[in-house]
Parts: structure tokens; sequence; C-alpha cells
């Protein structure tokens, strides 16, 4: 039920909708002063320096290292695009770091999230490609964070953890797998802040509009997480 109110907000209320719904109302003669704010809005979050300022608290939040010697490197998923490659650009960044960790602590490697089974191909394929086995636990039944914790609090046997997930949803995983009673090492990746500011900072681009957005989700998401007591 929670994951289908979070889905229903953020289809309804979050950019494009909200644009789309103000565009509606000002079609009947509404809402000029409000269309004016929303189109400064909009340039916002499409420069580099909005997507900066929104990025930055969260993908540099320090998050303290609880876990001793964990001996599993949870990887959550969340993006599957049907192609080539089964796994989206960013969750095969993180499927690449987790293997990394795992390999270097030679622990076990558990990916979390419904596109598990494709996951599976990527991994078979960079495990042939590189020359390493690891034993790694596949858990498809999660939609959200939410569910990625709660199982792998049922599945696994212990609850420290290396933790891998892109940088700016990192503060909201950290607190789920804590709330489910995990002790954890986080180990950022798909970091989207860039560390220098460009020349065309000021001017609007797709990419930083979709770095914005991602940061929204998960202001959003925090916020509900606070709402709910976690």
């Amino acid at each position: 039920m929670i994951y289908a109110l979070s889905k229903l907000f953020t289809y309804t209320l979050m950019p494009p909708a909200l644009f789309i719904w103000t565009l509606l109302l000002a079609s009947f003669g509404y809402l000029k002063r409000v269309m004016f704010l929303l189109a400064l809005l909009f340039w916002f979050l499409s420069t580099q320096i909005g997507a900066h300022l929104l990025l930055e608290p969260l993908e540099n939040m320090h998050l303290p290292k609880k876990a001793v010697n964990p001996r599993y490197v949870v990887v959550l998923g969340g993006g599957y695009d049907k192609g080539a490659l089964p796994l989206s650009a960013h969750a095969t960044e993180r499927l690449l770091m987790g293997l990394a960790v795992a390999k270097e602590h030679n622990a076990t490697l558990v990916y979390t999230g419904y596109e598990a089974k494709y996951a599976k191909k990527e991994i078979v394929f960079l495990q042939k490609r590189f020359d390493f086995t690891l034993p790694v636990i596949y858990e498809d039944r999660s939609l959200d964070t939410y569910q990625n914790a709660a199982y792998c609090a049922k599945m696994l046997p212990t609850k420290e953890i290396y933790l891998v997930t892109s940088a700016v949803h990192m503060p909201r995983a950290y607190r789920l797998f804590t709330h489910f009673g995990f002790r954890i090492t986080p180990v950022k990746t798909d970091f989207r802040i860039k560390s220098a500011l460009e020349l065309s900072a000021l001017f609007p681009k797709m990419d930083y509009f979709d770095a914005s957005y991602a940061a929204l989700h998960e202001y959003i998401g925090l916020l509900s997480l606070i709402v709910r007591g976690i």
C-alpha cells in the first residue's frame, strides 16, 4: 500500500506531471504568475548549479561505518532497461562496485531488487570475463528500498554488511537498512555531482534536470521516512 501511494505521488505531483498540471490550469487563463515562477523553477532544476545544490548534501552526507568485518556485500538494484544490456547504466555501475568490493574482501555478493534475474546474466558474464568466482545471493521480490532492507533482513544470517548504492540514494538506504537492524559500511558509487562548475552552469540541460529529479525524489523519500517514524 505504501509502495503504491509513493508511486502515485511521484507520477502525479513530481516533475514532469507538476508542469503538465500547471500548463493545463494556465490554459484556462489562471496562474500566470505561477507559470512564471514555474518556468524559473524548471530552469533552476535544469542547470548544473541547481543540480549541484540539490545533490551535494545527499552525496556528501557523512554516514558512519558501523560494520565490523562484514561478510556480505549488498548491492541495491533498481534499474532495468530493455535493450542490449539488461541493466541501466546506474544499476550497472552499482553492480561493478559491488563485485569489486566482494572480490577484494572475499565476501558474498547479495543483489537485491526485482530485476535480479536480469542481473544474473551480467554477473555471470563479468565473472567469466575477469576470471574470478564469488558466491552470489539473489533477492528478486523487492520493489523498493524498504523491501530491499526487509527481505535482506530475513535472508541473511548476520547484519554486518557493506551497502552499495548510488551516492544520492545512500542516505535513505542507510536509514532503512539501519531500521532493520543492519550495521553498515556504506560504499557510495554512481556520483552525479561534478567537482567543478562548468562555464555553461547556468544553461539548462536535460542531464541536470534528471539529476535534480533524482535528488528531489530522495528528499521526498527521506521526508516520508521521518513521517513514518523511521
